[in-house]
């Protein structure tokens, strides 16, 4: 019988061979020949099937395909029906290019780029890497690819912020040279230094810092700069930059960070993503670019300790549930997306990955789009990958049978006409449904599964037997165990070419003959052999954030009226009882006696207290990846609205303690610290939607211990490491802010510094300091260096010796942020007093309460009650220190910090006294929208009880626990933050 594919004498071990020069140590030469496949179903791309098609190939290129005539002395080969799809792209690997180095990163050691680098710039910065001239044949990862279809791919080494340019290259035999599709194909950046041992950057923020600097700096060496000084690294940038460009994420805000950098260099980025995307698939369509979505998810937990599942966190648990929808829910919004089996743990379990999306909603054709058409056309290799039509590639797949069948084999991956054998082809299909008599009994035989590992039942009115086939080219061994005949069994052997129709003995178990007959009566019916159910498993909904206490909908805007509470209005009203507050549009619109409801749903205040909502000026909740950027004296180029992550639970807790805004401030790792975030917390928004719009902008800046390094353990290097250095620090980037200033005037293509472009911000009062500040020689000092270069040191944050100098803060202006009673914890507040804030404010100076830690901002009420006790200070005074007195020093007042008609609609209603202990909060409202309400919060405690409950009933039903391949269950919490946290993976200190 003739063979279903011939063998082209080619073996894999050509494949990864090393080339020896250009003169061969073989007979081998170029294989010209003619090739036909027929009788094929054809994908000529994505969207375009052909059936009972014809494939023409030669030297490597698709000479014809479709409905074409067989062209003579053509090698022919009969499909007998299989499925031919364009090879898959792979758009993130690193195979056959060099690998990066493992990561030796030390926090207090290297400050400087490596000077024996020829492109000193940063370490991370690898512009200059190009994957082409590194490509070699020398690879093991060629075979798992080819085994999974794809038969090209873009190739990079993975190591760096910056790294260069990646080739794009095809998979099969040959040698380099002749594979290279492309030489550079794409521009690759992410956020993870990967091997630099440079300490800067330490952070996320400092990451993005980094590659926006850079653009700048590109910019302006292509401009001219290139003529004042030499820099490879930045001709390699410029250079690339205008390629395709891939950032690599690790969360779905990553997506928006990203985007951001590329939108303010001018340039469309496509993204590497982690597979959470789902969970904000409206913000991430609206960046416009590709998504590369790897396959991998998480495992089923074991979730068999109730206590465990209780102290779970839900999104955990949803997560795992929706995680195989990501691409669903992308497509389902317009969002273009290409596969990677980059972070696929197991690639054998490719095919099934992208059955199940098949299942789970993803029509054949995105599925197929995304694993040639779109990769193509973002290497702009549309004319060559991707399809099969005439002129492109030979790269092509053929399958047994449609690909989303479950049953449907990988035979042959052909890369430039040349083919890989993944499963060698049975000559025959013996799948069918057959008859079988022995011992004059009749009985139902059923050969099902793949085609090249068929599997065997047998039955006789309706009760099963047992049956196990073996198969190989040439023969089938059956072993049967028949129904109603349980303690006899029956072997059967004969070769494959009588499948249809075989008499014969079998043997029974004491070896005796018996006779036997298998007749053919027809092929399995459709049912047996349909494709994956398409029927997808109802899941959870999406809530905004994804998190606990998330919502399926976000709250909106209402028109309330608050009737008959005692309204703290901050003003010279003072504390008014049995007053109405009527919001309307996210504002206050009326505050008064008896007023009017009119549309306005009415909310009872009797014996129930009316604030404002609580603005705490120091906070580092709600910051991803790093809170200080370390690796430099001055960090003042980095952002935290950067790394804002409105998932973070502490949001809401806080607004379960009266918290409506705070300012998300830097740590205190080095004197001049990054740029503050001042948000809102608005539950549900993304980053953009929780910044305080058109707020002032503030800065951190630190005195102290941290800053000289003095708990940095042994033998930091960086510069200040004395208290007189920190003084010379400033004075030098003050003075070096100065100079820049002139450069900017006399130079068109002047050097734009991000660090000192914020410096000179502060010297022009257009960016405000928070300064981390204990003890008063240092807070003398700072007042000092800011009158020498004409500005004012906005707020004193921490001061525990702040009393000692408040007629002097006074005088110059300062506001005060600090702590109620906290001392003790280090040398620095050895001299600390619970009645500093009652001294400051005697004082004349604009004192607040500042939490700096999440559990004590959920009591900041408390914490402004200690004041009545800790110095007499009066209950309006004492509450002011945490709402409109913080609001002042953010230049914010105008906004909120009272209750005032025009001002934003950001109130709280508490149970009692709003500094009592005994207070609670009834309900929180930020910009109009209840976000926070005591009696709601029951039903979302019982909602989070039954989304855990159905989750784990699901789970302990699912595929990996039946396998045993599941992971423990882990209580999941956000990082928390202090100021001296010095990166992500330290634990948390109590030490500020």
């Amino acid at each position: 019988m003739k063979k279903f594919f011939i063998s082209l004498g080619l073996v894999f071990s050509g494949i990864i061979s090393a080339q020896v020069g250009y003169w061969q140590n073989d007979t081998t030469t170029k294989d010209q020949s003619l090739y036909v496949i027929k009788n094929i179903t054809l994908y000529q791309d994505y969207k375009t099937v052909i059936n009972d098609a014809v494939l023409v190939v030669q030297n490597g290129k698709i000479l014809e395909s479709g409905k074409v005539s067989i062209p003579k002395n053509a090698v022919v080969v009969d499909g007998k029906g299989a499925y031919v799809y364009p090879s898959f792209i792979d758009s993130y690997t690193n195979i056959g290019v060099e690998k990066s180095e493992s990561k030796e990163y030390n926090s207090g050691s290297i400050y400087l780029p490596n000077t024996a680098s020829f492109a000193a710039y940063n370490d991370a910065v690898k512009s200059y890497t190009r994957a082409a001239d590194t490509f070699t044949n020398q690879s093991k990862n060629y075979e798992e690819y080819l085994s999974q279809g794809f038969g090209a791919a873009l190739a990079f080494n993975q190591d760096g912020i910056v790294r260069g340019s990646a080739v794009l290259v095809t998979l099969g035999q040959g040698k380099p040279s002749d594979k290279i599709v492309k030489e550079d194909a794409a521009f690759l950046l992410s956020f993870d230094k990967g091997s630099s041992k440079q300490s800067y950057p330490t952070s996320l923020t400092g990451s993005i810092a980094l590659l926006r600097q850079t653009y700048l700096d590109a910019d302006w060496y292509e401009k001219g700069g290139n003529l004042e000084q030499k820099n490879l690294n930045l001709e390699a940038f410029n250079k690339y930059k205008k390629l395709p460009t891939i950032i690599e994420t690790s969360e779905k805000w990553d997506v928006l960070r990203a985007d951001k950098i590329g939108d303010e260099a001018g340039f469309q980025f496509t993204f590497l993503g982690s597979g959470n995307e789902y969970q904000r698939a409206k913000e991430i369509k609206a960046t416009n670019g590709n998504l590369i979505l790897p396959l991998e998810y998480p495992k089923a937990y074991q979730v068999n300790d109730a206590l465990d599942v209780e102290a779970a966190d839900v999104a955990v648990l949803k997560h795992w549930e929706m995680a195989p929808y990501n691409a669903v829910y992308l497509s389902k919004e317009g969002v273009p997306f290409s596969f990677t089996m980059n972070k696929l743990k197991d690639k054998s379990t490719f095919f099934s990955k992208l059955r199940e999306l098949y299942k789970n909603g993803l029509s054949k054709e995105e599925i197929l789009a995304a694993l040639t058409d779109r990769p193509a056309k973002n290497f702009k290799v549309e004319n060559t990958l991707g399809n099969l039509r005439k002129g492109s590639i030979a790269n092509f797949v053929i399958f047994s049978e449609d690909l989303f069948n479950k049953d449907a084999m990988l035979y042959e991956n052909w890369v430039n006409g040349k083919s890989f054998v993944v499963n060698k082809i049975p000559e025959v299909d013996v799948r069918g449904e057959y008859s079988l008599n022995i011992n004059n009994q009749t009985y139902d035989l059923k050969i099902k599964g793949k085609i090249n590992k068929p599997e065997a039942s047998v039955s006789k009115d309706k009760k099963d037997g047992k049956a196990k086939l073996n198969f190989t080219d040439y023969k089938m061994a059956l072993e049967l165990v028949l129904p109603k005949d349980s303690l006899q069994n029956y072997r059967i052997l004969y070769p494959v070419a009588d499948f249809k129709n075989k008499q014969d003995f079998a043997l029974n178990k004491e070896g005796k003959e018996v006779p036997y007959s298998i007749s053919f009566v027809k092929e399995l019916a459709k049912e047996d052999k349909k494709e994956e159910d398409k029927k997808p498993s109802e899941i959870g909904k999406i809530w905004y954030p994804f998190s606990a206490f998330g919502n399926e909908t976000l709250p909106i805007q209402k028109d309330y009226i608050i009737k008959n509470a005692t309204v703290w209005t901050n003003t010279n009203k003072g504390i008014v009882k049995n007053y109405d507050v009527k919001i309307s549009k996210g504002k206050i619109v009326q505050v008064g006696a008896n007023l009017a409801k009119g549309n306005a749903e009415e909310i009872d205040g009797t014996n129930l207290h009316l604030t404002n909502g609580i603005l705490d000026e120091h906070t580092h909740i709600g910051l991803t990846r790093g809170v200080n950027e370390a690796g430099s004296n001055s960090s003042a180029e980095v952002r935290m609205e950067d790394v804002l992550n409105p998932d973070d639970v502490n949001f809401y807790r806080q607004l379960s303690g009266g918290v409506t805004s705070a300012q998300q401030l830097h740590g205190s790792a080095n004197p001049i610290g990054g740029q503050s975030s001042i948000v809102k917390f608005a539950w549900g928004e993304n980053a953009d939607g929780m910044k305080f719009p058109n707020a002032p902008k503030f800065i951190k800046f630190a005195l102290g211990e941290n800053v000289k390094q003095s708990n940095w353990g042994d033998n930091p290097n960086r510069f200040p490491q004395s208290r007189g250095g920190v003084e010379q620090a400033y004075d030098f980037w003050f003075t070096r802010a100065l100079e820049y200033e002139k450069e900017k005037a006399s130079n068109k293509n002047y050097r734009k510094d991000l660090r000192l472009e914020t410096h000179l911000e502060i010297l022009k009062a257009q960016r405000f300091i928070t300064c981390h500040s204990y003890v008063q020689s240092e807070i003398n000092m700072f007042m000092k260096m800011a009158e020498k270069f004409g500005f004012k040191v906005n707020t004193f944050t921490h001061i525990l010796e702040g009393y000692k100098v408040a007629d002097i803060m006074e005088k110059h202006g300062a506001n005060a942020s600090t702590f109620s009673d906290w001392w003790a914890y280090k040398e620095e507040v050895r001299e600390a007093i619970p009645y500093n804030a009652a001294l400051l404010l005697q004082a004349g100076v604009n004192t607040a309460i500042n939490s700096d830690d999440a559990e004590m901002a959920r009591r900041l009420n408390q914490e402004a009650g200690k004041l009545v006790k800790y110095g007499n200070v009066s209950q309006e005074d004492a509450w002011k220190t945490v709402t409109l007195n913080p609001a002042k020093m953010l230049k914010i007042d105008n906004r909120i910090g009272s209750i005032e008609v025009g001002k934003d609609a950001d109130l709280v209603l508490w149970t009692d006294n709003p500094l009592s202990i005994y207070a609670t909060v009834s309900k929180t409202f930020v910009d109009g929208k209840l976000l926070f309400d005591a009696k709601e919060q029951i039903l979302k405690d019982e909602k989070i009880k039954a989304e855990k409950n159905r989750i784990v009933q699901k789970m302990l039903f699912s595929d990996d626990t039946k396998k045993g391949n599941t992971q423990p269950l882990k209580k999941e919490e956000p990082k928390q933050y202090h100021c001296d946290t010095l990166d992500e993976t330290e634990e948390h200190s109590h030490s500020h």
